[in-house]
């Protein structure tokens, strides 16, 4: 088992789901089951870190590792009663066995309907 996943006092459940536009509806279609979520390494971007990415100090980039799902930037986190939108993703990272990502809060939409995958 890998480092960041030892601590379990560290791990937190989080939800990933995209978007979809179909017949004019927006859907949103979560990556796992029905009434599942799942376990992820989080932490937040220090200010080092995002001083060195040149980015906007705003503090609502967050760090996520997760075992290897089928993700991409531009998906979304739901975390802490918080949507974060990725976009950056390191495939490399532990030799293919867990992917790490960042994520930036944004603003919660409606959807006209919500699918899981099976």
């Amino acid at each position: 088992m890998l480092k960041k996943f030892l601590n379990i006092a560290k791990t937190r459940n989080i939800k990933i789901f995209k978007e979809i536009e179909e017949n004019g509806k927006s859907i949103k279609q979560y990556i796992h089951p029905y009434f599942t979520s799942i376990k992820a390494y989080v932490r937040q971007l220090s200010a080092n870190e995002m001083a060195s990415a040149n980015a906007i100090q705003d503090a609502s980039d967050i760090e996520f590792t997760i075992h290897k799902r089928n993700i991409d930037i531009g998906m979304f986190v739901e975390f802490n009663d918080k949507i974060y939108q990725i976009n950056a993703v390191d495939f490399r990272e532990f030799l293919n066995a867990d992917i790490t990502f960042r994520a930036m809060q944004v603003n919660r939409k409606n959807y006209q309907e919500i699918r899981w995958s099976e």
